[in-house]
C-alpha cells in the first residue's frame, strides 16, 4: 500500500521544488500506470477514433516524432523521460536515432528496460551535462510544466541544440492566469505543476532566441476524452487503485477528472505542442 498524507499533496503544490517532483512521481506514477496499463506518463492524444489510454499515449508520442522530424536526425535528447517508454518506442521506429534520456528521478531511470538501447542520464533540467551544439533534436514530452525557472531550461536547450536542430515541447497550460486559483478548484491540489500560461510559454521561447515554426493546441483531444474514459470506467479504476492506494486518492482523481473536463470545455486549460528552432545571428 502506498501511503499518501493529504498534507503532503498540499506541500508539493506549495513548494514545487525538484525534490517534491521526485516524490510526486514516486507516489503517483503507479496510479498512472494502473490507469493506462503501461509505463508512459502522459495524458495521451485521443484523436483518430482512439478509445484506450495506451493507444492515446502512443499517439501523442507519434505526434512528437512527426513534429520533430526524427527521420532527419542522428541524435535526440529526451528531457524528463519518465520510464523511457516514449524513447523506446522512438528507438523501435527510428533504429538509427541515438537517444539520450534525461531524468532527475533515478528510480525511474533504474527501471528503464532495456537500458542497452538508450543512454540514461540522471540530471536536473536546468543544468544539463552536455557540451554546446550536441543534439539534432531535443524534446520535452509533458515534462516542462515542472521545470523552473522555464527560462533556465530553455537556455540549456538553446546551448545544446545544433544550428539546424529543433526543439519540441508538449505541455499542459492555462489560457489566462487571472483568477486562476478559484477557477482551478480541486486541480490546485491535484495538478502538481507550475501552471504556466500559453502566452508565457510562447513568449519565453521567443525571448530565449527561438523561432516558433509550428504550434498546435490540442487540449480538447486530451482532457475531455481522458476524463470521459475515466468516468465511464470508474468502477474498474477504483478496484485497481484500491490495491495500492487509500480510497481518498481515487475520490480525488475522480473529482479532478470532472473538473478537468469542465475547464477544458470552458477554455481555461489547454495543451500545447510547439516546435521551434534556434535563431542564429550572422
Amino acid at each position: 500500500m502506498i501511503r499518501i498524507n493529504p498534507l503532503e499533496i498540499i506541500l508539493w503544490n506549495f513548494r514545487k521544488n525538484e525534490k517534491d517532483i521526485i516524490r510526486i512521481y514516486d507516489k503517483l506514477a503507479p496510479l498512472m500506470q494502473l490507469g493506462s496499463g503501461a509505463d508512459m506518463l502522459n495524458f495521451g492524444l485521443w484523436d483518430k477514433g482512439i478509445t484506450q489510454p495506451q493507444q492515446a499515449q502512443e499517439r501523442l508520442c507519434d505526434l512528437i516524432s512527426e513534429f520533430s522530424e526524427f527521420t532527419l536526425a542522428k541524435n535526440l535528447l529526451d528531457v524528463g523521460c519518465g520510464f523511457c517508454s516514449p524513447a523506446l518506442r522512438w528507438k523501435q521506429q527510428f533504429n538509427r536515432l541515438e537517444i539520450f534520456c534525461l531524468n532527475i528521478n533515478r528510480t525511474q531511470l533504474n527501471r528503464s528496460i532495456p537500458k542497452e538501447k538508450l543512454h540514461l542520464i540522471n540530471s536536473t533540467s536546468i543544468v544539463i551535462p552536455f557540451s554546446d551544439k550536441s543534439f539534432d533534436r531535443i524534446v520535452a514530452l509533458e515534462s516542462a510544466q515542472h521545470f523552473y525557472p522555464l527560462k533556465s531550461f530553455l537556455a540549456e536547450v538553446k546551448r545544446m541544440l545544433k544550428n539546424d536542430g529543433n526543439f519540441v515541447m508538449a505541455i499542459p497550460v492555462v489560457n489566462n492566469k487571472k483568477g486562476l486559483f478559484s477557477k482551478l478548484g480541486i486541480l490546485n491540489i491535484t495538478w502538481t505543476s507550475q501552471h504556466y500560461s500559453s502566452d508565457l510559454v510562447e513568449t519565453q521561447i521567443k525571448d530565449m532566441g527561438f523561432e516558433i515554426s509550428r504550434i498546435e493546441k490540442i487540449g480538447q483531444s486530451v482532457y475531455q476524452p481522458l476524463a470521459d474514459y475515466y468516468i465511464e470506467n470508474r468502477n474498474s479504476m477504483k478496484e485497481k487503485f484500491s490495491e495500492i492506494y487509500p480510497s481518498f486518492v481515487e475520490t480525488l482523481v475522480y473529482k479532478s477528472m470532472i473538473k478537468m473536463k469542465k475547464l477544458s470545455e470552458d477554455g481555461i486549460i489547454d495543451y500545447l505542442v510547439i516546435k521551434s528552432h534556434p535563431i542564429h545571428k550572422d
